[in-house]
């Protein structure tokens, strides 16, 4: 049996003796207040997008514009990519070893616009449909395993 101090030194050689965490003015912090503010951003985000979808459009233009829908549907599907991979990911559907994505392109960042070119759009797309295949297959999988609906990611 190891004493105390020599059991800490081990694990921390091995990575498993941490000091708690502290703030900057040096109290501990509590993992259960964290994880609440850190899961408050996603409801304030969610809230905000609700707020959005009842804004007018600022012109008719822009509300008829197939190639701004577009090019806001493939930046918003990257962005609900990463937030699948994250899913998929926490709840151990696939290796944490095979979690990773591959470099993010900067139009994923960039702000949707009405001027992105049709052949742009397709590449895009493509992209982002090859990039999605593996996590998408998985969380399609869970959903007609928990659903038992054959036809739970089908989109016609």
């Amino acid at each position: 049996m190891l004493r105390p101090g020599l059991a800490c030194a081990v694990a921390l050689v091995l990575g498993a003796c941490q000091t708690p965490a502290k703030t900057e003015s040096g109290e501990a912090l509590d993992s259960f207040a964290v994880s609440i503010d850190a899961q408050r951003w996603g409801v304030i985000l969610d809230k905000a997008l609700e707020g959005v979808i009842e804004a007018p459009y600022a012109s008719a233009s822009r509300e008829e514009s197939d190639a701004l829908r577009a090019d806001a549907a493939l930046k918003s599907g990257a962005a609900k990519l990463i937030l699948l991979r994250n899913d998929v990911c926490r709840r151990g559907l696939l290796p944490a070893t095979e979690c990773a994505l591959a470099p993010w392109p900067a139009w994923t960042i960039e702000p949707p616009s009405p001027n992105t070119p049709l052949d742009v759009l397709d590449k895009r797309s493509a992209w982002l449909g090859e990039t999605m295949d593996r996590f998408t297959a998985i969380g399609c999988a869970a959903g007609r395993k928990a659903s038992g609906d054959e036809l739970f990611c089908s989109v016609e």
